[in-house]
């Protein structure tokens, strides 16, 4: 089987369907797509420094040079929510990816090769799904010291098992297909079907479930910022912002409002995002 040949799997699961079908599908992905810029052009268009201590302290919204005010050391809230995004996206886009990698990947061969290999593989997946995530990841982080790579090292391997379930048992339906036979007939080695045969024809329900995986590691990031354990101030971070705005919770409430609301989108718009691609891959779907 070519490689062309191989690919065509997730061209034709998209073949005759449109994804953003109703409302609710569209917005989300408009809001995932809103947020993702805003991270990465949103620091260069937003006026002000997110991290300047000054005078203007508790501004409310609305004040000329503060559309969303300042916060209790006299920090512009429009400012540090924009400049915010882009950590919380960093961390739950690379560790989403590095879940993506070992999961899948252990999925694969697990359910490729099978035998002792796969129950192998399983057993130390099902030993990590049985750990809590919240503390296995807090584990891993205090190991390390607070901190980008720890963070996405942590979430990443807490997200891998799930994956790698999903990745095995679509694998060993795909191991028994014909096109998996006439490769090894062909003498194609099992590296080779792995990526250029089966990864292909698996890609269409894995990405919608890589998607939805992108939610949970954005509420964990966000959650361990709260707890300290994340990315460390001044470094604007929503979570964080949470965290430092509880105090003024009765008296300027839009300081834990404001980034709690915009955490809660972006894992909200990222599961309808996900579902939508697995209405839209699912072949039983009607057209």
């Amino acid at each position: 089987m070519s490689e062309a040949t191989a690919t065509s799997g997730l061209r034709s699961a998209f073949a005759g369907r449109r994804l953003g079908r109703g409302p609710l599908a569209a917005g989300s992905w408009i809001v995932v797509a809103v947020f993702v810029l805003t991270a990465i052009v949103g620091p260069w268009l937003v006026p002000g420094d997110p991290v300047r201590n000054t005078n203007d302290t508790l501004f409310p919204m609305g004040v000329p040079g503060h559309l969303l005010g300042t916060d209790d050391l006299g920090r512009d809230e429009l400012a540090r929510l924009v400049h915010g995004a882009r950590p919380l996206l960093l961390v739950s886009f690379l560790s989403t990816a590095l879940a993506a990698v070992f999961g899948i990947g252990a999925g694969l061969i697990a359910g490729y090769v099978g035998g002792w290999v796969e129950w192998l593989i399983m057993r130390l997946m099902d030993l990590a799904l049985a750990f809590p995530s919240m503390l296995l990841i807090i584990l891993i982080v205090t190991a390390w010291s607070p901190g980008v790579g720890s963070l996405v090292a942590g979430i990443g391997v807490a997200l891998a098992p799930g994956l790698a379930r999903l990745a095995r048992a679509l694998a060993a339906r795909e191991a028994r297909r014909d096109y998996v036979l006439a490769a090894k007939l062909g003498g194609t080695r099992g590296p080779r079907i792995l990526v250029q045969e089966m990864l292909p024809n698996i890609a269409g329900p894995m990405l919608a479930q890589v998607v939805m995986t992108l939610s949970v590691a954005a509420g964990f990031a966000a959650g361990l910022s709260y707890l300290g354990l994340g990315i460390q101030p001044p470094t604007p971070d929503w979570g964080y912002m949470v965290q430092a705005g509880q105090e003024f919770l009765y008296t300027a409430p839009r300081l834990v409002v404001l980034p709690a609301a915009a955490t809660l989108l972006f894992v909200v718009a990222c599961n309808f995002v996900g579902d939508d691609l697995r209405d839209a891959l699912d072949p039983r779907a009607t057209r």
